[in-house]
């Protein structure tokens, strides 16, 4: 079965404690977006101390750093509950290095790439991370369509290294999530189709099956 997480992208800290509330007991993790308005035309919360001192009850947190220079706020961001760190590979001049640092801050090293990035830009780095996020979407703005074209890219990574955690975020919906998890998918996140739905359990439910 996919693994449905709940994307939160706000810049409210009461919003997002709001929407922890909803999904408490209904998923494990959530996704969380970290956007600075430079790297993408956006801007979410950007207290860390805050956002960590949130009442997550039992809930990981899949950190996606939609920021300019990320390894430098790495250590700030690395709160207890987080389990893997997403850095953007568009933002990231020292691949290596940014590793090497999420590797010593103990939490999962996840890569993400927007819609036109190659595969060819991550490949070598394969071996490396534990999770490659294709983005289907141009990062900043929720309830954007999905961009088909990613399918390819999603099944190519897969006949790369079978055992590679590929998580796909943006236009994810009881339409599109066929599609994704036939290109070899194992994690979805989504943001408007679960948050706007009147049963949020049944939304997440529809999602993985």
């Amino acid at each position: 079965m996919i693994q449905v997480q709940p994307a939160i992208l706000e810049k409210d800290i009461n919003e997002i404690q709001r929407k922890l509330n909803l999904v408490k007991g209904v998923c494990n993790e959530v996704h969380l977006d970290v956007m600075d308005g430079e790297f993408v035309p956006n801007t979410t919360v950007n207290d860390a101390q805050a956002v960590a001192e949130l009442d997550w009850g039992n809930l990981q947190v899949s950190l996606h750093l939609m920021i300019n220079h990320p390894d430098l706020f790495l250590r700030k961001w690395a709160f207890p509950q987080v389990s893997t760190i997403f850095v953007h590979r568009e933002a990231v001049q020292n691949m290596a290095e940014c590793i090497r640092l999420i590797k010593g801050l103990e939490k999962k090293i996840g890569l993400a790439i927007n819609p036109h990035t190659p595969t060819y830009d991550v490949k070598e780095f394969l071996h490396e991370v534990d999770a490659i996020m294709v983005m289907a979407v141009e990062p900043g703005w929720s309830a954007q369509a999905f961009n088909a074209d990613v399918l390819e890219k999603i099944s190519y990574l897969r006949s790369l290294k079978p055992t590679l955690s590929i998580v796909v975020d943006g236009g994810v919906n009881a339409v599109t999530k066929a599609d994704i998890i036939k290109a070899g998918a194992s994690i979805v996140c989504s943001n408007s189709y679960i948050f706007q739905s009147k049963d949020i359990a049944a939304a997440i439910a529809n999602l993985q099956q």
